[in-house]
């Protein structure tokens, strides 16, 4: 599964999921407001050393690049085509100018696109659902005094990343049981496109009643009658969870900085 949690024991994996999301938080910030392609660079290869680091095999980190890949293309290709401005023109291919500028703007935004995607796989990759909801309920816990329903958020989250997989399942056995009942999906893209709708319907329909069944258990095992909810694990933040999140947030601000 794209961006899946993967179990291991490393320095990213034992780490505190906040000390993990303010950095983060911060790298996704200044790429908005930033202009420099070597921010870009750089901060790509913090994010894809540290995904090595944890121990995540290289083969396992292509495989979640390789879908991503696709949008890379058409982003590349829309800003080739259709970016505005003059500049030096390159080539020139059926009327349509290819310009210097425009291959800039094609690279700026693509390594944009690369970087929100290895940002998401950082955190994703090490550390579990649980640990994320419950980072998410603690960074945002101050909220509670202006009555943001931070824990239903965080409970939100935790679901949308905890059935992704379920779902997947629930498409790859749908797509099994069609197949073996004679349904194609070779063929034209229109004709893909006319069969998915033989996966797509029941998909939405076990969704729907996977979670009608969900919210029958929540309600079955009280949630939302406590004002003040405890937390099932106690995570601590402790010296190596301040050293690297001071820290790499130093070195995200100093790249900042230094690449204009």
């Amino acid at each position: 599964m794209l961006g899946q949690y993967r179990p291991l024991d490393s320095f990213l994996h034992l780490l505190d999921a906040r000390a993990k999301m303010v950095p983060v938080l911060l790298v996704l910030v200044l790429a908005m407001l930033t202009s420099s392609i070597v921010f870009y660079l750089v901060t790509l290869a913090f994010l894809v050393g540290g995904l090595l680091a944890s121990k995540v095999a290289p083969a396992v980190l292509l495989n979640n690049f390789k879908p991503i890949l696709i949008l890379v293309l058409i982003t590349m290709i829309y800003h080739v085509l259709f970016a505005p401005g003059e500049s030096q023109t390159l080539v020139e291919v059926f009327g349509l100018r290819v310009t210097e500028g425009a291959v800039e703007r094609a690279v700026f935004f693509s390594l944009r696109l690369v970087l929100f995607v290895a940002v998401a796989f950082l955190v994703t990759l090490t550390s579990s659902p649980s640990e994320l909801a419950d980072a998410f309920a603690r960074l945002l816990g101050p909220l509670e005094k202006l009555r943001v329903p931070v824990y239903d958020l965080a409970l939100i989250l935790f679901l949308a990343i905890r059935f992704i997989p379920v779902l997947y399942e629930e498409f790859i056995t749908i797509r099994n049981a069609q197949i073996v009942r004679g349904v194609r999906f070779e063929g034209s893209i229109y004709n893909r496109i006319k069969k998915s709708i033989y996966i797509i319907i029941p998909v939405f329909v076990a969704a729907l009643q996977r979670a009608d069944d969900l919210a029958m258990a929540i309600q079955a095992r009280g949630y939302g009658l406590s004002p003040k909810r405890t937390y099932f694990s106690r995570h601590h933040f402790g010296l190596s969870e301040w050293l690297f999140m001071l820290g790499s947030s130093a070195l995200v601000l100093a790249t900042y900085l230094l690449t204009g």
